[in-house]
């Protein structure tokens, strides 16, 4: 029999309602706190954090944040380099900065209450359109569909498109209204997340143990392990050079300084290290290692990948004088492994000590 677009919409959400009843994952900022929903407080840490990083990497970092910032006002009256050396290890530290500023205005503006209502939410801070929607749709359970990477990847093998999503982004939104749910946002929602991290995965789906395959043009055609076609890039990635020092004094303990407030890194801890170029032969030697290249020793180099650039770094080492770098900052070289160091200002250390 046939179904009407209509009526298979209806049966999808039904089913992926009641999938997600048994097979829900147990993430900590999903506990409900009122009303059968989760904290909103929490959602809006979550989602912040969600972007650009795994649920693994986030499930421990998130009950770390809570446990030392359990609500908004807590977090709002943080400083930046506070937030930031917790941030270490998640990367893209430009969240972290706009976690705080979206929090303080937050603070300011709403009473400390995360806002219910998408213009207030999608001015602030770090938070787009996706993210917006995400906090009305599971803090509130606002009739809503954010269009998240699992939720695009299922839309993309249920009605068959062939082009890449970055092209068909439009289209995907229109057809995401069809399966908004005015009763149950929150679970429908994180049920066609869940859905897609666990069974229509990027790779491999597990068609066997899906509940939705009949209505699935991907599925009918077996074109599940081909869509969502992967949009062809001609750039390279680019790689760029430096140097890093590592100056280590009497006392056992590292020398290092806080990075610019603007570009890469931004107001981050870091090892003493040239400006980052794209061609080696352009690298100036750093202030603070003028006078000391006569000291300093080769310890090796590492490669660390951002996401639009990879960086080389050849790694050097000298002992030093505590007192001759007394403008400085200094951090006892047990320590830095547990510090606000970014990763890539870690393995510096580790390539040299």
């Amino acid at each position: 029999m046939n179904l009407s677009k209509k009526s298979k919409e209806i049966l999808i959400k039904s089913d992926i309602l009641n999938w997600y009843k048994k097979n829900k994952r147990d993430l900590p900022w999903r506990k409900a706190s009122r009303k059968s929903l989760p904290n909103p407080y929490h959602i809006f840490v979550s989602e912040f954090m969600l972007q650009q990083t795994t649920v693994g990497t986030v499930k421990k970092r998130f009950n770390e944040f809570i446990k030392k910032w359990p609500s908004l006002d807590d977090l709002a009256s943080k400083s930046e380099s506070t937030i930031l050396n917790f941030w270490s290890g998640l990367g893209y530290y430009s969240r972290a900065r706009n976690l705080l500023k979206a929090s303080k205005i937050i603070k300011k503006k709403h009473a400390s209450k995360i806002p219910d209502n998408y213009n207030d939410l999608i001015i602030l801070p770090g938070i787009g359109e996706y993210t917006a929607k995400a906090i009305l749709g599971i803090a509130y359970n606002k009739s809503v569909m954010p269009l998240d990477a699992n939720i695009e990847r299922i839309f993309v093998r249920l009605y068959g498109f062939k082009s890449p999503i970055l092209k068909i982004k439009s289209e995907l939104k229109i057809l995401s209204n069809s399966y908004i749910s005015k009763k149950f946002s929150n679970q429908l929602i994180q049920g066609f997340m869940d859905f897609g991290s666990i069974i229509c995965t990027p790779r491999n789906p597990n068609c066997i143990d899906c509940i939705i395959k009949n209505n699935c043009i991907a599925f009918k055609k077996n074109l599940q392990k081909t869509i969502p076609i992967k949009s062809k890039s001609n750039q390279l990635k680019k790689k760029k050079y430096s140097r890093a020092y590592i100056f280590y004094n009497e006392n056992n303990e590292i020398l290092v300084r806080r990075r610019s407030s603007k570009g890469m890194l931004a107001s981050m801890l870091e090892i003493p290290n040239d400006r980052w170029v794209i061609d080696k032969n352009k690298l100036v030697y750093d202030k603070i290692v003028q006078n000391l290249k006569k000291k300093i020793q080769y310890k090796g180099s590492i490669e660390y990948s951002f996401s639009h650039f990879d960086l080389e770094t050849e790694v050097f080492f000298a002992n030093v004088k505590k007192n001759h770098f007394l403008k400085y900052k200094w951090m006892k070289k047990n320590n830095f492994k547990k510090s606000g160091l970014p990763t890539v200002m870690k393995k510096i250390i580790e390539v040299a000590i």
